[in-house]
């Protein structure tokens, strides 16, 4: 567990701010890898902060096709990440900042978000928008589209903005939106 109080705000914090700098949506594996990788926070303690930022809606937790889970920052949680980041001691930084830099490339790498325009089997146009992590597909959504402008656009906005479209695509499919 976490030795006080204020520990705890600091692990909070520190996932927040490596979910913020990574800016894509972690599988849990590669975000537990890279929590735990310089050896500065135990296991039980980070699952106790993860599961306290899931639960206060800070970070959000989206099903895969294949069972998984994919965890980003919300936009109340990089709020409260940039007004509390003075909490972050250097010591405790440094480290996510080494490894950020090196491996930032390789995590966004690992989940890759992408849409595209196509013309379907009945010849109508339609947009792909997926989600791939290490290459496996874990999100795929295809829907009609009224033209190409309109199709664009929805590819365009799948990029910039899959982490948050996809929970609000689940609640309205699901009849909770």
């Amino acid at each position: 567990m976490y030795e006080n109080k204020e520990q705890l705000i600091q692990n909070e914090i520190l996932i927040l701010y490596i979910l913020d700098n990574i800016d894509v949506g972690l599988s849990e594996a590669v975000l537990t890898d890279f929590v735990m990788k310089p050896g500065l926070i135990n296991y039980f303690s980070y699952k106790e902060s993860l599961d306290r930022l899931l639960s206060g809606g800070y970070v959000s937790k989206l099903q895969t096709n294949d069972g998984g889970e994919i965890f980003n920052i919300t936009d109340s949680g990089r709020v409260s990440c940039r007004a509390m980041s003075s909490v972050l001691s250097q010591s405790l930084r440094n480290p996510y900042d080494d490894l950020l830099e090196k491996e930032k490339d390789k995590l966004s790498s690992a989940m890759t978000v992408n849409a595209y325009t196509f013309i379907d089997a009945n010849k109508n146009l339609s947009v792909r928008c997926f989600i791939r992590e290490k290459g496996n597909l874990v999100v795929d959504l295809r829907l009609p589209v009224p033209d190409s402008e309109t199709g664009q656009q929805i590819c365009e906005s799948w990029k910039k903005n899959a982490f948050a479209l996809l929970p609000k695509i689940i609640l309205a499919a699901s009849g909770e939106l």
